[in-house]
């Protein structure tokens, strides 16, 4: 019940507190996906309920369905020299409750340093990393709830900030209509240390809504997610900006060893398209093998003409 006033709390906060569309917050590195299936399927979507850790990086509240300890690995080669990854775990620690940890890092190369006249000084790095701690727990049956708490640390040659943000997910499953729904406040928080004085920043909260269908006689299921609820982004294009609020994903399961998925980002799409030649910005795919006690997972998200983000997964289930 605290768990449920505290999101209330937040969520009626997010519109004058946090209320970010994109490219106007601190650390955007929270916004990338770190799960193989979720980016294969667009984004975060957060009623898709797939067994392993990785879930709780979409909706913390998915985790709660693990019947079994489970960690997992992550590593994406993002474009130009930019990598990140993650590593995760989780087990029980009562019959209704989950409690997870996981550590992401984001290296985005090296850069030249120069000075006003342009003289080389050498090189510098730039460098995040993210440890965090993570609870779910069943309410009642088919309804669950998750929190996540976010240390943050970033540093980009001196300067150096970190923060404190949280995940709160809730998920509802109707079993016998093969439906769920998920509702999540992601990234809530604040900036501890700023990168110099009198510039706090505010943090990418995002406020989802999402539904999941998987069909009664055939291996598909379908997804439809909102983002950014917080802060609508609406102009003169209304169809066009009403759209960019979206994700729409499918997934083929023709058996319990492999499945499909793919999925369109309506806003990668109309923030990336340039021309005709680039068509395709805001599609994702990728596949899920899973044998025995092992799963291994592979995605690409088409980011622009000539480059796309490619990420492969590997998840354990110990018991």
């Amino acid at each position: 019940m605290k768990l449920f006033y505290t999101l209330l709390i937040l969520l009626f906060s997010l519109e004058n507190s946090f209320a970010q569309l994109g490219g106007e917050s601190v650390f955007p590195f929270l916004s990338l996906n770190m799960s193989s299936n979720y980016a294969a399927l667009g984004g975060f979507v957060p009623s898709v309920d797939i067994k392993g850790v990785n879930s709780l990086t979409s909706n913390p509240a998915l985790i709660d369905s693990l019947d079994n300890m489970s960690a997992a690995l992550n590593y994406t080669s993002y474009v130009s020299d930019i990598k990140y990854g993650s590593i995760l775990y989780s087990g029980k620690i009562c019959p209704k409750t989950m409690l997870s940890g996981y550590v992401e890092f984001f290296d985005y190369g090296d850069f030249l340093l120069t000075d006003e006249a342009a003289n080389e000084l050498g090189n510098f790095t730039c460098k995040d990393h993210v440890f965090a701690v993570s609870s779910s727990r069943e309410i009642f049956k088919n309804f669950r709830a998750g929190a996540t708490m976010k240390s943050v640390f970033s540093k980009m040659e001196t300067y150096k900030s970190n923060g404190l943000c949280f995940d709160f997910g809730l998920l509802y499953i109707l079993e016998n209509q093969k439906i769920s729904f998920a509702l999540t406040a992601m990234n809530l928080g604040f900036q501890i240390k700023t990168y110099t004085e009198n510039t706090r920043e505010k943090l990418p909260a995002d406020l989802r809504f999402s539904i999941t269908k998987m069909l009664e006689h055939a291996p598909f299921r379908f997804s439809l997610s909102a983002h950014n609820l917080q802060k609508p982004k609406l102009d003169d294009n209304f169809l066009t900006s009403f759209a960019d609020h979206f994700i729409i994903s499918a997934e083929i399961l023709p058996e319990k060893a492999v499945s499909f998925k793919g999925g369109f980002n309506f806003l990668a799409h109309n923030d990336l398209y340039i021309s005709e030649m680039s068509p395709f910005p805001g599609f994702s795919f990728g596949i899920d093998v899973r044998i025995k006690r092992f799963s291994i997972q592979y995605s690409r998200q088409c980011i622009a003409f000539g480059a796309a983000s490619n990420m492969i997964s590997a998840e354990i289930f110990m018991r």
